[in-house]
């Protein structure tokens, strides 16, 4: 897993998404809220993000009740369109891309969730989150200008502008969103040829 400085400011997600629990974790539950109205965009601090340029990906297994919850609750909110799911029981492609997640990010535990808005990653959660939540986090990794990660209950930031992390943020995106794997080792490599410490 590559380590990266947690960030004060993502603190406050913590509260914001509620962080449930993954499949291999404990067993809370999120709360369920649907929209009456469809608005097309909302506005976060004056940052207007449109709905309908969000889309998730998801690696998940049927047996798991958090993806199951998460399947549920993302097309509840944003339309069913918006859910791209790779299950993971008998299907050997997408267990190797699970690998590939798990030997960069640390990630063990399903629903494996990424939110891309606009073509680009913005977060990646281990487990359920608040996904009426999703507006802010996105506002919040653009303020950042990074991609947000919650991992085991940690919150980190990839800084898009630091050189580091940026070939380990196109090979995250090359798996959620093109769902094709990447090498794994050479993008540990360039992580440690860049690292500064």
């Amino acid at each position: 897993m590559v380590k990266v400085k947690k960030t004060g400011i993502l603190l406050m997600l913590l509260v914001l998404v509620g962080f449930a629990s993954a499949c291999l974790g404990s067993d809370s539950n999120t709360s369920s809220q649907t929209s009456t109205e469809s608005p097309k965009y909302v506005d976060v601090n004056g940052t207007k993000i449109y709905l309908d340029q969000i889309h998730f990906y998801m690696y998940g297994a049927k047996t798991c009740p958090h993806c199951r919850n998460m399947k549920t609750q993302i097309p509840s909110v944003y339309g069913e369109d918006a859910l791209t799911y790779y299950e993971l029981i008998d299907n050997e492609t997408n267990m190797e891309l699970f690998r590939q997640l798990n030997q960069l990010t640390g990630i063990t535990g399903v629903p494996a969730i990424a939110i891309v808005y606009n073509d680009s990653l913005q977060a990646i959660f281990e487990g359920e989150f608040k996904v009426n939540a999703t507006p802010e986090i996105i506002a919040t990794a653009m303020k950042e200008n990074g991609v947000i990660m919650v991992v085991q209950g940690q919150i980190y930031l990839l800084p898009r502008n630091d050189p580091r992390y940026s070939a380990l943020i196109d090979a995250l995106r090359t798996i959620f969103v093109e769902h094709r794997g990447v090498d794994v080792q050479s993008v540990l490599e360039k992580l440690k040829s860049n690292s500064t410490g």
